[in-house]
C-alpha cells in the first residue's frame, strides 16, 4: 500500500533524526587550573597570659586552627605565635608554636593543626603577663621574611587583657615607666606595619581594653580591599572566649577580602547524628567549610547540593577537594569550583561522647575577572562611546542578578589632552544597556574635544567576597589613516559540547583592500575560532562569516570573553562579547524520547493527511458510476448493459457470454478509470483497448462494440448509440459473491 510506504519513509526519517540527536560517546570532564585566589601571609598572635582559664586556651587553639585550616589559597602561609611576657632569666615573651608554614597540601595544614595544640596558659615561671609590644615585633619580623609571591600581610591579635609589662625589666628600670616605654615601642611598630602594608585585626575577650585594641587596628594598613567598608581592620571585643571562634573567622574572611556565611550551630548528643546546612553562593570560585566539633571522635561527612558525598581529596563533579582535621577538634573541607547551593554537613557522635555544641561555617571568595568592551574601539574627539563591563569566574560569565547585587561596577577613561572622567555603569536595560539583569553593565562617555592621542579605559568590579579586579583597555584616538570601520554580530546561543556558533563581521573600508584578523580573548581553551582567522576586507562594504567552535570537553556554563577584529597594525577595529551558554549533553534516554515524540508528532500529522489522500485517490479511481453497453455495430442500440459493481476496488472485470455482458471475478476484460474522463479497457490477453469515452464506442471483438455511460458526468448530454429497444437486453450490477454464470 502507498500509505504503508509513506509511513515507512516517515519512520526512517524520524530514526535518522534520532541518530543525529544521540551522542556518539560521553565526554570527559574538564581539567582545572590552579586556584587564582590571592594568597596571604598570616600571623596569629595568641595570648598565653595567666589570666586565661583552661577553657579560654582551648577556644584560642580552635580559633587559630580555624585560620590554619580554613585558608583558601594553597599559596598562602600561616604562623602562630603565643605570647606572655619576659620577667626573668630564661623567659621569652614570645613563643613561636607554628613557624611560617605553607598550606598547599593536606599534610601542611595537618601540621599546622597539630602545632597549634602547643599553645598553653603560662605560669609565673614562664612569664605570664601581657607583652603586646614583643608580640607585634615578632609578627613584623615574620612578615619581613623574603616573599616571592608578594602575599597580602595580615596579623590577628587574640588577647583577654591590656598591655602589662610592669615586671619586664627590658622596658625600663621601674614598673611605672615600663608600660609607657612598651607603648612607645608599639607606636613605632605600627608605623612600620603601615609602611609594609600589614593589616592588624585585634580580637579581645574578657577584660580586654577596646580603646587599646582600636589603636592597633587603626595603626596598621587599612585598605586591603579598596572601598569595602567591612574589609577595613577594626577591633572586636566579645563577651567571652566562646565567641572568639566566630569573631576571628569573620575577621579572617574580611581581612582577605573573602565572604563568610552564617555560622550554623546545633547540639549533638552521644550516639546521635545532626545535619548542619550551609550555603555557598554562585559567585564563589573557592570555599572552605569549617566545622568545629571539639571532640576528635565525632565523624563529619560533607554532601554537595546534588546529594553527592564529597571526597576527602581529589576531584569530583568538576570540583577539587582537600580535607584536613578529621582527627582533630576542627574539621575543614577546602573546595575549588564548588557547586553553588546548600551543602549538608552531617556529624555523627559515637556512644560515650558528652553532649556538646557543633558548628559549621563557610568562608568563600570569588576569584573573578572583569571583561571590558567598547562599542567603538577607535573613537574621534566628540564621539559617544559605549563602555560595557561584565564579570567572569573561572568557568564562565555571571548573570544571576542576586549574585551580582552586592557588587559595584564602575569605569573611568583618561588620555592625552584631558583629565580622567568617570563612566557610570548600570544593568537596567535602559539605553545604552542592551538588556536588564543580564550581567552586562553599560554606560556611555563622550570623548572630550581636547583628546589628542592615547586613550585608557579602566573597568573595575568590587564588593564583599570578591577579589576586586581592574581591567584596562588601551586604545587611541582615530586618525586620518583610520579608514576601516567594522561591527561584530554574534548573538546569544546555547550549545552542547562540540557545538558551533555562527557570527558575521560587517566592514566598511574607505581605503584600499586590507587584511583583518579575528581573535578570541579571555575565553576558555576549549573554545576556538574556526579558520580562516584572517580575511581580506575589500574596498567598500563587505560581510564576512566566522564560526566559534565549542570543544567536546567544554564545561557547562556561560562562556565569557570577546571576539575582536584587529587591523594589520594591531589596532582594534571592532569587538563584541561572546555570549554562549554551554549545556550538558542530553542523556541518551532523553534523546530517544525526543526522537519518539518527533515520530509521534509526524505520524499524528501525516497519517490523517495520507488517509485523506488515499480516500481521494480511491474515490477518483472508483468505477462504480460506470455502465457498460454492448453494441452489435457502431452507433447501433445496445443489446446488453452492465453496471460496475460497488466496492470492487479501482477496477472490475467482465466477459461477453451469449451476447450478454457478465461480471466476473478477475478474469476476462478489465475496466478502470483513466485521465481526463477516459475509461481504459484491457482484453483477456492484456492488450489495451481504447481509450473509451462516454457516448462513444470501441471495437470489443469481431461481432461487438463497447460503449460506456459515466454517471459522474453531470450537465453534459451523452449521445445515444442508436434507437429502439435492445435485443435481449440485460442490466446487471453484480455484487461480490453473486453467481453471475
Amino acid at each position: 500500500m502507498r500509505v504503508t510506504s509513506s509511513l515507512r519513509f516517515l519512520f526512517a526519517s524520524a530514526v535518522a533524526a534520532a541518530a543525529v540527536l544521540v551522542p556518539a560517546a560521553a565526554q570527559a570532564a574538564p581539567s582545572h587550573a590552579p586556584s587564582d585566589v590571592k594568597p596571604v601571609r598570616v600571623v596569629v598572635l595568641v595570648d598565653e597570659s595567666g589570666s586565661l582559664s583552661g577553657q579560654d586556651v582551648t577556644r584560642e587553639r580552635a580559633a587559630a586552627q580555624l585560620i590554619a585550616l580554613g585558608e583558601l589559597s594553597p599559596q598562602s602561609q600561616v604562623a602562630v605565635v603565643g605570647f606572655g611576657s619576659s620577667n626573668g632569666p630564661g623567659q621569652s615573651a614570645v613563643d613561636i608554636v607554628c613557624p611560617l608554614t605553607g598550606v598547599e597540601t593536606a599534610q601542611d595544614r595537618e601540621s599546622l593543626s597539630r602545632c597549634v595544640e602547643k599553645l598553653r596558659r603560662r605560669g609565673t615561671e614562664d612569664g605570664n603577663d601581657t607583652d603586646h609590644a614583643a608580640a607585634l615585633d615578632q609578627a613584623l619580623d615574620i612578615m619581613n621574611e623574603p616573599d616571592d609571591q608578594q602575599r597580602a600581610k595580615i596579623v590577628f591579635l587574640l588577647t583577654d587583657g591590656v598591655l602589662d609589662v610592669r615586671n619586664s625589666p627590658q622596658y625600663g628600670a621601674d614598673g611605672q615607666s615600663r608600660n609607657r616605654n612598651a607603648q612607645t615601642q608599639i607606636a613605632g611598630s605600627l608605623q612600620d606595619a603601615q609602611r609594609a602594608k600589614v593589616q592588624i585585626w585585634p580580637l579581645g575577650f574578657g577584660s580586654a581594653d577596646k580603646a587599646s585594641l582600636d589603636a592597633f587596628a587603626a595603626g596598621g594598613w587599612r585598605q586591603p580591599c579598596g572601598e569595602q567598608e567591612t574589609a577595613t581592620p577594626r577591633a572586636r571585643v566579645v563577651a567571652g572566649s566562646a565567641d572568639v571562634e566566630r569573631s576571628l573567622l569573620e575577621a579572617f574572611a574580611y581581612a582577605r577580602c573573602a565572604g563568610i556565611g552564617e555560622s550554623v550551630t546545633d547540639s549533638l548528643e552521644a550516639g546521635a547524628t545532626v545535619d548542619l546546612h550551609v550555603k555557598i553562593p554562585i559567585i564563589a570560585t573557592d570555599g572552605s567549610i569549617v566545622v568545629v566539633k571539639r571532640d576528635p571522635r565525632i565523624q563529619v561527612t560533607y554532601f554537595d547540593p546534588d546529594g553527592n558525598q564529597a571526597p576527602d581529596d581529589g576531584e569530583a563533579n568538576e570540583s577539587g577537594f582537600q580535607r584536613v582535621g578529621k582527627s582533630g577538634p576542627v574539621d575543614s573541607l577546602r573546595i575549588r569550583n564548588p557547586v553553588p547551593g546548600e551543602w549538608r554537613v552531617q556529624l555523627r557522635s559515637p556512644p560515650g561522647v558528652s553532649r556538646q555544641d557543633v558548628s559549621a561555617t563557610v568562608v568563600w571568595q570569588g576569584a573573578l575577572r572583569a571583561s571590558i568592551s567598547l562599542g567603538n574601539p577607535r573613537p574621534r574627539p566628540g564621539d559617544r562611546v559605549t563602555v560595557r563591563l561584565r564579570l567572569q569566574t573561572r568557568t564562565g560569565t555571571i548573570t544571576d542578578p542576586a549574585a551580582l547585587a552586592g557588587l559595584r561596577f564602575s569605569a573611568r577613561v583618561s588620555g592625552d589632552g584631558f583629565q580622567e572622567t568617570p563612566v557610570e555603569l548600570g544593568d537596567t536595560g535602559d539605553d545604552p544597556d542592551r538588556a536588564k539583569d543580564d550581567g552586562e553593565f553599560s554606560g556611555q562617555v563622550v570623548i572630550p574635544a581636547t583628546a589628542t592621542g592615547a586613550l585608557s579605559f579602566l573597568g573595575r568590579v568590587t564588593g564583599p567576597g570578591v577579589a576586586g579586579d581592574e581591567r584596562p583597555y588601551e586604545t587611541r584616538i582615530a586618525g586620518p589613516a583610520d579608514r576601516i570601520r567594522a561591527q561584530v554580530h554574534l548573538g546569544t546561543a546555547t550549545v552542547e559540547p562540540g557545538g558551533e556558533v555562527s557570527g558575521t563581521v560587517r566592514v566598511t573600508n574607505d581605503a584600499e583592500p586590507a587584511p583583518l584578523d579575528l581573535r578570541l580573548v579571555d575565553v576558555p581553551g576549549t573554545v576556538i575560532l574556526s579558520p580562516p582567522q584572517r580575511f581580506q576586507a575589500p574596498s567598500g562594504a563587505s560581510e564576512h562569516a566566522f564560526t566559534i567552535r565549542v570543544g567536546p570537553d567544554a564545561a557547562e556554563g556561560r562562556t565569557g570573553g570577546s571576539v575582536q577584529v584587529v587591523d594589520a597594525a594591531g589596532q582594534m577595529v571592532a569587538e563584541e562579547f561572546v555570549d554562549v551558554e554551554v549545556r550538558a549533553p542530553t542523556p541518551l534516554w532523553r534523546r530517544a524520547l525526543q526522537a519518539l515524540l518527533i515520530l509521534l508528532v509526524i505520524v499524528a500529522v501525516a497519517v490523517p493527511i495520507l488517509l485523506a489522500m488515499r480516500r481521494a485517490r480511491r474515490e477518483t479511481a472508483d468505477p462504480s458510476d460506470l455502465t457498460l453497453h454492448l453494441l452489435e455495430r457502431p452507433g447501433g442500440p445496445f443489446v446488453s448493459r452492465l453496471q460496475a459493481p460497488i466496492g470492487a476496488g479501482s477496477e472490475f472485470t467482465f466477459d461477453v457470454r451469449d451476447g450478454n455482458l457478465v461480471g466476473t471475478f478477475g478474469t476476462g476484460y478489465a475496466v478502470r478509470r483513466g485521465e481526463g474522463g477516459a475509461v481504459l479497457i484491457r482484453d483477456p490477453s492484456g492488450r489495451q483497448l481504447g481509450p473509451l469515452f462516454p457516448g462513444r464506442s470501441i471495437p470489443l471483438s469481431e461481432h461487438y462494440h463497447l460503449g460506456v455511460e459515466d454517471g459522474r458526468v453531470g450537465g453534459t448530454e451523452q449521445p445515444a448509440y442508436g434507437v429502439g429497444e435492445p435485443r435481449q437486453s440485460r442490466t446487471s450490477r453484480p455484487m461480490p459473491g453473486d453467481d453471475l454464470l
